[in-house]
């Protein structure tokens, strides 16, 4: 009798595992049969390849020319020298300068090619310098 039952479960099981297989093959056929086939053909003024050539290359003289770099500082003189010791002392591995714009003098430090770079520098430096920000730069060549 327990025989029986065992016997079956197996034959349910493969009626039910061969209904699946049917189900599935007649879905596979039907959306093999029934799928869409795209073909677009672009057609592209040749202008547009020689504006974006430009572009590039506007882009790539322009990324060479501009960095980051952080301003400490932006006054007189003696606190100008003093934060510039203190940022030195500090922060041995930056590019710590001094400069003057009439009327004030400028500490700043580094240059960053990468943003990135520029903004991670900032958090480290603004424990010391809260005054700090990233400020963007373009190398000014007298011809």
């Amino acid at each position: 009798m327990f025989y029986d039952k065992k016997k079956l479960f197996f034959c349910k099981m493969k009626i039910f595992t061969c209904k699946s297989l049917i189900l599935a093959n007649i879905f596979g056929i039907c959306s093999l049969s029934h799928s869409q086939v795209s073909y677009s053909d672009i057609k592209q003024d040749p202008k547009l390849d020689s504006l974006l050539n430009k572009k590039i290359a506007l882009d790539r003289q322009r990324y060479s020319k501009e960095y980051f770099t952080l301003q400490l500082y932006y006054g007189n003189l003696e606190i100008a020298t003093e934060t510039l010791k203190s940022a030195k002392e500090m922060y041995p591995n930056i590019p710590i300068e001094l400069s003057f714009e009439t009327p004030n003098y400028k500490v700043q430090a580094g240059r960053f090619k990468d943003e990135i770079v520029g903004l991670k520098t900032l958090d480290t430096v603004k424990r010391k310098f809260p005054s700090a920000f990233l400020l963007t730069r373009k190398n000014e060549i007298l011809e």
